[in-house]
């Protein structure tokens, strides 16, 4: 799909240059199109994250380069509607060749050394092939690895060269000797006229090539402890935000998603290729992009192929990238024979995209039979426990009745007996009591006889003294007893002008009014 991508966008860019009157490269580089084919961008935001692509080359190109990317194809009405110009363009979208129409441009022009080598990269970088050798030479420098590739029919040979961090990121380590397949585009290094491949992609030749590096790796990160089972993470609690990873173009998204069930889950998905030494860069930009979103598992699945077509789930920077990652990993890579070397070192790995979906999804379907479970245990309970509660509260009310019968029945015997020993010793008592009350008898009636006769000469005195203090007897002598509501009126402050007072005589009483309140100087 990148190659239909590129492509298709190297044809528009052509055409819309001509159109312009301008060189292809002032329309967008080479650069900027092999970013645009390589990451799909499906909308203004996506595309103007790739280099080369800012708001003004987005505001003219824009429309056409997402038509391009999501239907690969054009919309014609974004050049201009001359009939030549679109006869031409439905020519290029036929496949027509390029190289005639381009050349009566190109006669007219002369050309400069370096414009010219600078139009030669331009041209050759549309012709991006790929190119089987044995390596003949190597030269790994700083930056970039030189090498060489011979043809072992005639012996031709071609110079290569690759960027170092492209080279460690495929994995491949080239030799003398070894047969490869390489991919990239013929350039000139203008200082020196010198023609070279420009590789981004390296693969051994052969399945024996290819088993031997893959127990070699194999073996390097056993020995390293990617692959011990007490370093594998585990899921924490149950997984809602999900990270997926693979091509949008297999069939294993839509065996993930249809298998997975019905849960919420949230799934964010990063197309990506899934085979062939590309797939490892947009893999490990795929790992590294979700490493910094809000996910509690990753799930990277293809469909099923051989150790040639799985090369990408082989490579050491895609596992050593993917290790990295603080989140559980689910792998889920088919394979003929060998289990891809990312599976073996991914915390959960599966055999298929199918049982990826099945093993997340089977975490949520235990979790809701265990609600189903502990419900009718709960309710089978509850109802256990009422039953039981009811034949207790009968044992209770049953024994309470018994009990509080036996309470009675010993409350009144004990009573009875209680009364009994009770009265017993008050006859006893009384009996020992009797002779001395006969004995103190005497005593008690002389002394209480002393005591009436003292008692009746108190009574006497005091029957006198209130006889005269009596207040009857001081108003037969002609007082009265003053009263206002029922209170004897004491003083002169008591009583006030029109007041109604009572007077009370010796035989009787009267009410008056008052006249005059005078007061009497002391």
């Amino acid at each position: 799909m990148f190659e239909i991508i590129l492509r298709q966008l190297t044809m528009w860019r052509n055409e819309t240059a001509k159109l312009e009157g301008v060189d292809s490269f002032r329309v967008l580089p080479n650069k900027a199109l092999e970013e645009i084919a390589r990451c799909a961008p499906r909308n203004k935001s996506e595309m103007i994250a790739i280099k080369g692509i800012k708001e003004a080359k987005f505001a003219k190109y824009g429309k056409a380069i997402l038509d391009i990317v999501q239907k690969g194809d054009v919309d014609i009405r974004d050049l201009k509607e001359n009939k030549d110009n679109l006869n031409y363009f439905r020519d290029v979208m036929k496949g027509s060749s390029l190289k005639s129409i381009e050349t009566e441009t190109e006669k007219q022009k002369t050309f400069g050394v370096g414009e010219f080598l600078d139009f030669l990269n331009e041209k050759m970088a549309e012709t991006g092939s790929k190119i089987k050798g044995e390596v003949s030479s190597v030269d790994e420098r700083e930056k970039v690895v030189y090498f060489s590739l011979k043809d072992k029919n005639d012996e031709s040979v071609i110079n290569c060269l690759i960027f170092r961090y492209q080279y460690e990121m495929l994995g491949v380590k080239l030799e003398e000797g070894a047969e490869v397949i390489v991919e990239g585009c013929p350039e000139i290094y203008k200082p020196y006229g010198k023609l070279s491949l420009k590789v981004n992609v390296i693969e051994l030749e052969g399945e024996g090539a290819l088993k031997k590096e893959y127990e070699k790796l194999k073996k390097k990160l056993d020995e390293e402890g990617f692959f011990d089972e007490r370093t594998k993470k585990k899921f924490v609690g149950l997984p809602q935000k999900i990270g997926l990873i693979t091509s949008r173009e297999g069939a294993a998204i839509g065996d993930f998603t249809s298998n997975v069930g019905q849960f919420g889950l949230k799934i964010k998905f990063i197309n990506s290729s899934v085979e062939g030494k590309r797939a490892v860069y947009e893999l490990i930009d795929a790992i590294r992009t979700f490493e910094k979103m809000n996910i509690e598992t990753l799930v990277i699945i293809r469909g099923g192929g051989s150790l040639e077509s799985l090369q990408a789930f082989n490579n050491e920077a895609l596992i050593r990238e993917a290790k990295k990652i603080k989140i559980p990993i689910v792998c889920g890579v088919g394979h003929d024979k060998d289990v891809s070397l990312l599976s073996l070192a991914s915390d959960y790995a599966v055999s298929t995209p199918t049982a990826a979906a099945r093993l997340i999804g089977g975490l949520w379907e235990r979790e809701v039979d265990k609600i189903d479970y502990f419900e009718k245990n709960i309710f089978e309970g509850f109802e256990e426990q009422i039953k039981d509660l009811d034949r207790k509260m009968k044992d209770f009310l049953f024994d309470t009745e018994n009990n509080f019968q036996k309470i009675i029945r010993n409350i009144e015997d004990g009573f009875e007996n209680f009364i009994t020993s009770k009265l017993a010793i008050i006859n006893t008592n009384i009996t020992k009591k009797t002779g001395q009350i006969d004995r103190h008898g005497e005593n008690v009636v002389r002394r209480f006889e002393g005591n009436i006769y003292h008692l009746k000469n108190i009574i006497e005195k005091a029957e006198n003294i209130v006889k005269l203090n009596d207040p009857a007897r001081q108003l037969k002598l002609g007082y009265g007893i003053v009263s206002k509501d029922g209170a004897n009126v004491k003083s002169i402050e008591n009583i006030q002008k029109d007041d109604i007072v009572k007077i009370r005589f010796w035989n009787g009483e009267a009410k008056s009014q008052i006249k005059e309140v005078k007061k009497i100087k002391e």
